[in-house]
């Protein structure tokens, strides 16, 4: 098959962001040598003037395809790319959902999926940040892009997020930021591995600097994270690759923070590690069976670290 991987910042999306460029050239490395190592053809868009043009264009000319951009943009292009060609990637109208990112925790939160608590900007001017911190998050936006810590130190900057209608403030927990890779068919959904990210705050902004895979954590709370991740991907209709963050606290709750309804990061490690290539993966979930956990193995592990 002649397959399209449309990765955004390669393609000319994200501009000359050179920390996107180093995620996506990463990305687009390690499903073109899969697909190829399959006996596939490989296309993509580089550094194009117009991208959704370009995803337009070169799908309709392949046989399948799947587009890895910024939640904002993906349903978008993910509708283009499915007009055209067989969809590898998540579905657009999940993929719609997931980015709104308020939209989400408030349709897990009625599932009975932990989330971090939505609060009103009266409520953190009620009850102060000396003693708690909260998070300020755009509605719409991609992982830990934009997102700021309310705290004591930042309170100078606490009227923009509270005057801002595009962002919404949840409670801040505190504890081990993780993340779960899974790859879902319409049938069955298969949990890939558990991954440690690497998040630190600068000038009261998350940002998000690499991982490392897979994560050795307590089997009891491995398992909690996985069946939690597959209960979001049932409650929300998804399929495909999904990266599902999370944070767990010292008492071993797992807050699930963001739902990534498209290839992360983290499948840079889970291609060295993994004994199925993600890319064998996304062509098995569409065209044929995924395998069994137990016929999942993991051998090693792999460090990334983002500048």
């Amino acid at each position: 098959m002649r397959i399209l991987v449309a990765e955004y910042a390669v393609g000319g999306g994200a501009g000359k962001n050179s920390s996107l460029l180093q995620e996506g050239k990463a990305m687009l490395a390690t499903l073109k040598l899969g697909f190829e190592r399959l006996g596939h053809e490989v296309v993509y868009p580089e550094a194009e003037q117009d991208f959704a043009a370009a995803v337009e264009r070169l799908a309709a000319w392949c046989d399948a395809g799947i587009v890895i951009a910024p939640d904002i943009e993906l349903a978008r292009l993910t509708r283009l790319l499915e007009s055209k060609t067989v969809n590898l990637g998540c579905p657009s109208d999940f993929v719609a959902i997931c980015a709104d990112k308020l939209r989400t925790s408030e349709l897990l939160r009625a599932a009975g999926i932990v989330v971090p608590r939505i609060v009103t900007a009266d409520e953190v001017v009620r009850f102060g940040t000396r003693s708690r911190a909260y998070i300020s998050k755009p509605r719409f936006g991609c992982a830990s892009e934009n997102v700021l810590v309310l705290n004591e130190e930042q309170r100078g900057e606490m009227s923009r997020p509270y005057d801002n209608p595009d962002c919404f403030i949840s409670e801040f927990i505190r504890g081990d930021d993780l993340s779960c890779s899974l790859i879902a068919s319409r049938s069955s959904i298969l949990p890939l591995t558990i991954n440690k990210q690497y998040i630190r705050m600068e000038n009261g902004r998350l940002k998000y600097c690499g991982g490392y895979v897979p994560y050795a954590i307590d089997e009891r709370i491995a398992q909690k994270i996985q069946q939690i991740s597959m209960a979001v991907i049932t409650t929300l209709g998804g399929a495909g690759y999904v990266g599902i963050d999370f944070v767990v606290d010292d008492d071993g709750a797992a807050y699930v923070v963001d739902v990534n309804p498209r290839p992360t990061t983290s499948i840079v490690g889970i291609a060295r590690v993994l004994n199925y290539a993600v890319a064998d993966l996304l062509l098995r979930a569409k065209f044929g069976t995924l395998p069994t956990a137990a016929e999942l193995k993991t051998e090693g592990t792999f460090e990334f670290k983002l500048s």
